[in-house]
C-alpha cells in the first residue's frame, strides 16, 4: 500500500455577491488596542481608513471568507510600520481626524477625514435607523462576515491571518456625503471611484476584535 504525502494547497477566488464584485471604502476607530495582550501606550486609540475587496478561499475543504486590502491609512508612523512588518499590508500614515456626534433621539453624525497638504478627503454619514442583525443572504452580511485577511506586499508569498469578532448589527445610512479623491489617495487605477455612487452605505457599532498572528501560505 502506498501513501501520498501531497498536501492540498489553498485556492482563492474573487468573491461575488449576486454576481457582482465589490470594493469597499471602510473607516473605523481602534480603541484600547493591545499587542500580545500588552496595552500599546501612546497609540491605543487611532483611526483607520481602508479600501478593500473580497475573496473566497478553500483549504483542506474549509471555506475562508477573506479580505484583501488595497491600502490602509492610519495617522501614526509607528502603527503603519508595525503593521507592514507583521502582516505585510500596504499601510501608510497620514494626518487624520474623526468626529462622532450623538443626538438625544439616538441618531448620530459620523465623519472621517484624511488631510494631505491642501487636500481634504472626507466622508460622513447621518445614522438614524436602528441596528439589526443582517439576514445571512444580505449584502450587509456579505460585507461584514469576513474573518480572514490575505496579503502579499512586495512578495510572491501570501500571508493569511485570522480576525475574530461576533456578528455585527447593521444600521442602514440614507444620508451621507463623500468628498474623496480616490486617484490622489489610491492611485490612477482607482480614479473612476470618484465618479461613482456607492451601491450601499451602512454603519456598524462594532465590537472587540482579535487579530491573530499571520502565517505564510505555501502554494
Amino acid at each position: 500500500m502506498s501513501r501520498s504525502n501531497t498536501k492540498k494547497r489553498p485556492v482563492f477566488l474573487r468573491a461575488k455577491w449576486n454576481g457582482n464584485t465589490f470594493l469597499s471604502l471602510v473607516a473605523f476607530r481602534f480603541s484600547n488596542t493591545r499587542m500580545l495582550g500588552i496595552p500599546t501606550f501612546g497609540w491605543r486609540n487611532f483611526d483607520e481608513v481602508n479600501l478593500r475587496f473580497y475573496v473566497r478561499g478553500t483549504e483542506n475543504q474549509k471555506n475562508k471568507n477573506g479580505v484583501v486590502f488595497i491600502k490602509e491609512i492610519v495617522p501614526r508612523w509607528l502603527v503603519s510600520t508595525i503593521a507592514r512588518l507583521l502582516y505585510r499590508e500596504n499601510y501608510q500614515n497620514k494626518d487624520m481626524n474623526n468626529s462622532i456626534e450623538s443626538r438625544p433621539d439616538s441618531s448620530k453624525i459620523i465623519s472621517y477625514e484624511i488631510r494631505e497638504s491642501d487636500l481634504s478627503n472626507k466622508f460622513s454619514a447621518f445614522v438614524t435607523t436602528p441596528e439589526k442583525m443582517p439576514t445571512p443572504d444580505s449584502l450587509e452580511a456579505y460585507i461584514t462576515e469576513h474573518y480572514w485577511g490575505f496579503s502579499s506586499r512586495n512578495s510572491e508569498k501570501t500571508m493569511e491571518y485570522e480576525v475574530e469578532h461576533p456578528q455585527w448589527t447593521v444600521s442602514k445610512v440614507e444620508d451621507y456625503s463623500i468628498t474623496f479623491d480616490f486617484e490622489k489617495v489610491y492611485g490612477h487605477r482607482f480614479s473612476f471611484l470618484s465618479d461613482q455612487n456607492p451601491h450601499s452605505v451602512f454603519y456598524c457599532e462594532g465590537s472587540d476584535i482579535i487579530v491573530r498572528m499571520g502565517k505564510t501560505l505555501n502554494f
